[in-house]
């Protein structure tokens, strides 16, 4: 059984995508905490593991663990996961295909000298001014 697409779509998305689903399973309609929801994913995993982030919209599921592992269990065919789709609400879609099309910005870290911040920080804890 293979469990929340984590080297699909990292962890934080997931859970924004379940709020953004309003922390509801989009099988049984039951509200959860985003934290519980689990994002699945529809089909053949490395199809879907070819796509940009973005197109991974029409590709996934929200669904409560009951609903995941039933999924799994049962082999839910790829037609019947899809049909869930055509119930998903529009501004649902739109905000799930926001956070996948999202990139964070690079860290840059800041043009600091380390040796002076490590030497202030250190007089600053010992008491020691200099003379």
């Amino acid at each position: 059984m293979t469990f929340p697409s984590r080297d699909l779509i990292p962890l934080v998305r997931q859970k924004r995508i379940a709020i953004a689903a309003g922390c509801r399973c989009e099988l049984c309609g039951e509200e959860t905490a985003a934290a519980d929801l689990e994002v699945h994913t529809i089909g053949n995993r490395g199809r879907v593991k070819g796509l940009a982030l973005a197109e991974m919209e029409r590709e996934i599921l929200v669904l409560c663990p009951r609903c995941h592992r039933d999924v799994h269990e049962q082999e839910t065919g790829e037609e019947e996961q899809r049909a869930l789709l055509a119930f998903r609400k529009p501004e649902v879609t739109e905000a799930i295909r926001a956070i996948l099309s999202t990139r964070p910005k690079p860290y840059t870290p800041p043009e600091v000298d380390i040796e002076a911040v490590f030497a202030e920080e250190t007089q600053f804890r010992s008491g020691y001014r200099g003379a």
